[in-house]
């Protein structure tokens, strides 16, 4: 019955229309309903959606089969970040909680995001048993909408006021009135949902929104906070002073900034930066997780505050899980996402955002001196890149593997995380391919001694690449 639904790193994804319909989104309520019922599950199931085209109807038609099931719904009355729904997850103790999103991806994407017990992302192991339930649903039971209000099975909600207070309990308060000027750029997500209280509550001096109304064809832009996507709001912050440029995904879950002069800083050094921060400046301690696609100035920077920096495959659950197992202070990634000890197994550009305004308020200095005072301190001279590669179809991840890139360089050993092919070079030089989960793009990243040997890294891989395509 339909096509086979498969969980990638960051959940179910699919275009509208094609993969991603109502009857494979019923037949994932369906299935979930199976697998609560199987472990006499009861608990509510909180059910979050953001602003792309038709996300509102999907998380309604998946409780209306939750509903059929049993299933007590929590179905948000607007749209809202990722992050509140892992919220509620944790706070009423839910077992699972879904959001409708397919967060940074093109427009025509769509998803389905699911949460466990204890608000985290759902592991590999119980993604594979869903997806066997799912495949063994022989029929979907559902609720008719006219009979949902009588059912009283799907209800009304919103956890806001808990979110954003649950963030406040991480910020400073002496940060208030501030001399503060703000440029945030939502990118026609929903992440102005928090950042907008954010910013009334602790007194920005100024502040301005670009793109917080609704358009679900996001401006015909990637819902994506990269350097591309920010590009354009370089002379805006130059017109108008600001101190410093946030923008942030379509499910708010990815933070990217802009420094006072315009310049477009790295996910990998908003993570050491706030990393910095807490640790030099507040005095927190730990360690740090990050992915195999994030840059060697999280190694040296833990190594020299006197912590160390753990390593693990893309996709947040796996640093969260590491964050767990080790107590670490922080966790991110070199594409944006980010979270601290004590706050959600998961990542959140409000909180990320909110945290980073404090370090700067509190540091005194602007974001560029912030960046460059971190380099300075672990001795970093790398220079860091990434692209992205779209393809018909995805390429062979064990061909990738196999290939050999012309570096130019004695490659010290080659790895394999997962979908991640990885070369390791003297000097802390790397080059990773990434082959995506949800749609079919590799991504690229590469650290070297300087820009030229990196874009030289970036095109060695890019052509690997595309030889695989071509022979395959």
């Amino acid at each position: 019955m339909g096509q086979k639904i498969k969980f990638g790193t960051g959940g179910f994804r699919g275009i509208i229309g094609a993969d991603f319909t109502k009857d494979a989104v019923q037949r994932i309520a369906q299935g979930l309903a199976d697998m609560m019922a199987a472990d006499g599950d009861r608990t509510p199931v909180p059910i979050g959606f953001d602003n792309r085209f038709l996300s509102d109807a999907f998380a309604r038609w998946m409780a209306q089969v939750l509903a059929a099931n049993g299933i007590a719904c929590l179905l948000y009355d607007s749209p809202v970040p990722t992050p509140m729904v892992m919220c509620a997850v944790r706070d009423l103790r839910c077992a699972y909680g879904i959001m409708i999103t397919a967060s940074h991806n093109p427009y025509m994407y769509n998803g389905v995001k699911l949460f466990v017990r204890g608000g985290a992302d759902a592991d590999v192991a119980v993604t594979r048993r869903l997806e066997g339930m799912v495949a063994a649903v022989k029929s979907v039971r559902e609720l008719p909408e006219d009979e949902l209000a009588a059912s009283g099975s799907v209800r009304p909600f919103c956890n806001k006021k808990e979110y954003l207070a649950n963030i406040a309990s991480f910020i400073d308060p002496a940060i208030e009135n501030n001399s503060l000027r703000v440029l945030f750029d939502n990118l026609f997500g929903v992440t102005v949902v928090g950042l907008r209280p954010f910013f009334d509550r602790y007194k920005i001096k100024e502040y301005t929104i670009l793109h917080a109304e609704r358009d679900a064809l996001f401006g015909q832009r990637l819902p994506n906070p990269t350097e591309q996507m920010l590009r354009p709001l370089k002379d805006e912050v130059l017109r108008g002073g600001y101190d410093f440029a946030m923008a942030t995904d379509s499910d708010g879950d990815r933070l990217g900034v802009l420094d006072e002069k315009g310049e477009y800083v790295g996910s990998n050094d908003i993570l050491a930066c706030l990393y910095y921060y807490l640790v030099k400046y507040k005095g927190e301690r730990g360690d740090i997780v990050k992915n195999c696609a994030t840059s060697v100035l999280l190694d040296m920077l833990a190594e020299k505050l006197g912590f160390a920096c753990h390593t693990v495959d893309v996709g947040f659950k796996n640093i969260s899980e590491k964050m767990r197992k080790t107590d670490a202070l922080i966790g991110g990634e070199s594409s944006g996402g980010l979270t601290c000890r004590g706050y959600l197994f998961g990542k959140d550009s409000t909180f990320s955002g909110a945290l980073f305004t404090e370090m700067c308020i509190k540091m005194k200095k602007p974001v560029s001196a912030i960046v460059k005072e971190v380099h300075d301190f672990c001795g970093y001279t790398y220079s860091f890149a990434e692209d992205v590669m779209r393809f018909p179809v995805m390429p062979d991840a064990d061909a990738l593997a196999a290939s050999n890139c012309a570096f130019g360089r004695d490659v010290l050993r080659t790895e394999r995380i997962a979908n991640n092919i990885i070369w390791r070079f003297s000097g802390n030089c790397w080059g990773v391919l990434r082959l995506s989960g949800t749609e079919p793009i590799v991504r690229i990243f590469a650290e070297a001694e300087d820009r030229e040997e990196t874009q030289k890294m970036i095109g060695a891989l890019k052509k690997a690449a595309e030889h695989c395509v071509r022979k395959g």
